[in-house]
């Protein structure tokens, strides 16, 4: 019922069959209605992700049905999966279908079979393509032996080549029927014979003069041309009786819905022999099964794009074991892919995949819901975030739903939110947290529990996070809803909506702040610092020509002490020497760094003077290094975020490994490919904290620490500066470890020039 968030599912590199296992994997899941689960999972292996959806569909569920999809104008018409979706009434999810041909005048036909409702919609072509077959309330997926054969009244016999696929050859015999473009033949090139057929007998016969014939609602036309195939025009009358037999193995004797696909993937819980392949790393919809062909699954995997590359065939049906399939088969994939449906918690039809585009379609599989809306049942909870800090607020939420997962008609129960004792309390649907640490809120609906939410809820500060400088305008208002967060010394970290809570100290003649946004009353400077717990952020605020030197931030951890006696470790941040300012402070730091067991810069290029056995490393590319207890892992940045690659696999190593503690160098914040490497990337530390402690350093625009997913992240104020002036001389710094025999460390920044 409720939506998970499972992360930090770290694993080293290891084969599975032709794929690695992932570096990191988060899943969500949520009910789609009574019967029916959406799984996301995404997943960084380094070099590439996938982004994978799944829905579970338990057709023993007398509610739930199954159903293929089809354009209202005809069986050679295509739509979106969305809009076939919407044409089925009642459906609930929906996935794309089988792989097509487009012919011209926007006719196009499926390369499989298609049967709904009992009635034969197009033949199936391709013997090398399997199809899906619904029939008592089972699916099953087989290769197809398909033929044709036209009985004619004079005994003779002959193969029928194809049922409502559009063509440009007629030299083999071509049936359509009224499920074929609204009841109108495809255009007749000059000189085709055709054969109007009702009620299996022959109503019409004639020679084309180049157009389109009516398809008799209970009947069906047959074309040729005579001229390359001499059949109907020998063989057939007015009046004549004519039968049209089906040879289809499997029998489509009570079959209810059967559709074509690629290539099976799976049979009885084992891969098999790729026989239609799209080759390459692409989109992929998969429809699979359980032993019995009642528990369906429908499956994408997107790509073509950052988060998500796609997959081989043969990698698809690894996932499609790991995902639980018994028995699977391709479906048409690239832009055609696309998965739509309605949740519990978005009850209109929506795309829940992220398609390389909106493709039309020839058909679609559907798994829809009879069952009808009732009262509400029980509540979802919901809150606006999972951390705050005390004796700030979160809203919470729920959506309700009936007794078979739907919306309900009526919501008029008792609601209730119940808080442990002495950890805060709810009033008119907001939390009032008064206590540090986890807590769980219970939602009752009717004195009945129906869910729970979990928070974290931060007593003591650290730090807190703020913009360090704006520049105002009179007049003009600047916000900082949003912006400012504090944490706690684990890496919890907490959006403040009640900025009274952060001890607000500035100058009231110059500004106002109220509601966390500033008006700036006149051309003036001054310093907003925040505070809590001892730990302190100063924001510098000037308008018109004003200026103020900013003071230090306070962050309060244990870790941070300028210590001696260690093993040293040094990091430097600096670019090209280029000034007379320049080559003062790398004087300097050549000094330091001869009387320093081992160095770094945040440049990108190593300080080349130096002597070789103390060279020091540098951000900007790969680089590994081992020091007492510790590794110091240097990361490639290339067009300024963190490169995909091999490195991303020896950093999960080194993470994971035994060192005590782990020094992760970038020449400027960081930044990735995309939205998954970002949280790959912190979920891996946030792992690795647990045993160690770990530092990401880069170069910024002061001397700043934070706490993120438990890792300490510092920012070194870059030592170069246009002007030399005694000011910048005095200030610059950099940053020092220490480390002691036992592998304890100790951090601080020290001033270059003492």
């Amino acid at each position: 019922m409720k939506k998970i968030l499972i992360i930090m599912a770290l694993c080293l590199s290891i084969s599975l069959g032709a794929q690695a296992k992932p570096l990191y994997t988060s899943v969500e899941e949520e009910v789609v209605t009574g019967g029916i689960t959406l799984k996301n999972e995404k997943r960084f292996y380094g070099s590439y992700a996938l982004d994978i959806n799944l829905i579970t569909a338990d057709l023993k569920n007398e509610n739930l049905g199954f159903e293929l999809l089809k354009h209202s104008g005809g069986s050679d018409k295509t739509a979106t999966v969305t809009d076939l979706a919407k044409g089925e009434e009642n459906t609930v999810v929906a996935i794309n279908g089988d792989f097509f041909s487009t012919y011209k005048n926007n006719q196009n036909f499926s390369l499989g079979i298609e049967v709904k409702e009992g009635q034969l919609l197009q033949s199936h072509i391709n013997s090398d393509m399997a199809a899906g077959f619904w029939k008592e309330n089972a699916l099953s997926f087989s290769y197809v032996d398909f033929k044709a054969e036209l009985t004619m009244a004079n005994g003779e016999k002959a193969p029928i080549a194809h049922i409502n696929k559009p063509t440009d050859y007629y030299g083999a015999l071509l049936v359509y029927t009224p499920a074929f473009n609204g009841g109108e033949s495809p255009f007749l090139p000059a000189g085709i014979t055709a054969v109007t057929v009702t009620d299996g007998k022959v109503t019409g016969k004639g020679v084309s003069l180049g157009g389109t014939i009516p398809i008799p609602e209970n009947g069906y036309i047959l074309v040729i041309d005579d001229n390359m195939s001499p059949t109907l025009d020998h063989n057939v009358n007015l009046e004549d009786e004519l039968e049209v037999s089906l040879s289809v193995n499997p029998s489509l004797d009570g079959m209810e819905t059967a559709f074509g696909g690629g290539t099976l993937l799976l049979k009885d819980g084992k891969k098999t022999a790729i026989t239609h392949n799209v080759s390459g790393n692409n989109p992929r919809s998969v429809i699979g099964t359980n032993s019995d062909g009642t528990m369906i699954y429908m499956m994408t995997v997107d790509g073509r794009r950052t988060d998500s590359r796609g997959v081989s065939l043969s990698v698809l049906s690894d996932i499609c074991l790991e995902m639980g399939m018994v028995n699977a088969i391709n479906l048409d994939g690239g832009g055609s892919t696309a998965l739509v449906g309605k949740t519990l918690e978005n009850g209109k039809l929506h795309t829940i995949n992220t398609p390389s585009e909106n493709r039309k379609v020839i058909n679609a599989l559907a798994i829809t819901s009879d069952a009808k809306s009732d009262v509400a049942a029980g509540l979802l909870a919901k809150a606006e975030k999972d951390t705050v800090l005390s004796g700030d607020s979160v809203k919470l939420s729920y959506t309700p739903y009936d007794k078979n997962y739907n919306t309900p008609t009526s919501t008029n129960g008792d609601i209730k939110w119940k808080v442990p004792s002495g950890r805060g309390y709810v009033k008119n649907s907001i939390y009032y947290p008064q206590k540090e640490g986890e807590v769980t809120l219970d939602l009752y609906y009717n004195n009945k529990k129906t869910d729970s939410i979990t928070l974290y809820v931060i007593g003591s500060v650290a730090g807190i996070n703020a913009p360090g400088e704006y520049a105002l305008e009179v007049g003009k208002e600047v916000s900082l809803t949003g912006k400012v967060t504090v944490f706690d010394k684990y890496g919890n970290t907490a959006v403040v909506n009640d900025l009274s809570l952060l001890n607000a100290q500035y100058d009231k003649n110059f500004i106002t702040l109220t509601n966390g946004k500033i008006n700036a009353l006149r051309e003036d400077a001054t310093l907003l610092t925040l505070s809590h717990s001892g730990a302190k952020r100063s924001i510098k605020l000037t308008s018109g020509k004003y200026d103020i030197d900013n003071t230090k931030s306070v962050f309060n951890d244990t870790l941070y002490a300028e210590k001696d006696g260690g093993y040293a470790f040094n990091i430097f941040s600096l670019s090209d020497v280029t000034t007379l300012y320049d080559r003062i402070v790398y004087a300097r730091i050549m000094d330091i760094c001869e009387e320093t067991d081992t160095s770094a810069t945040l440049s990108g290029e190593r300080i080349k003077d130096l002597t070789p056995e103390n060279a020091p490393l540098s951000a900007g590319k790969y680089e590994m290094t081992s020091i007492p207890d510790s590794k110091i892992i240097s990361l490639e940045t290339s067009g300024g975020k963190i490169v995909r690659g091999a490195q991303w696999e020896r950093l999960a190593n080194a993470l994971s490994g035994n060192d005590k503690n782990i020094f992760i160098l970038l020449n400027k914040k960081e930044d990735f490919a995309s939205d998954l490497d970002r949280e790959a990337f912190y979920g891996m530390l946030e792992k690795a904290s647990e045993s160690k402690n770990v530092f990401v350093i880069y170069s910024g625009d002061e001397n700043f620490t934070t706490m993120k997913h438990g890792a300490r992240f510092i920012s070194i104020a870059n030592s170069r500066n246009e002007k030399m002036i005694y000011k910048s001389i005095a200030e610059s710094s950099y940053l020092s470890f220490n480390i002691g025999s036992d592998g304890s460390v100790t951090y601080s920044f020290r001033k270059i020039f003492e």
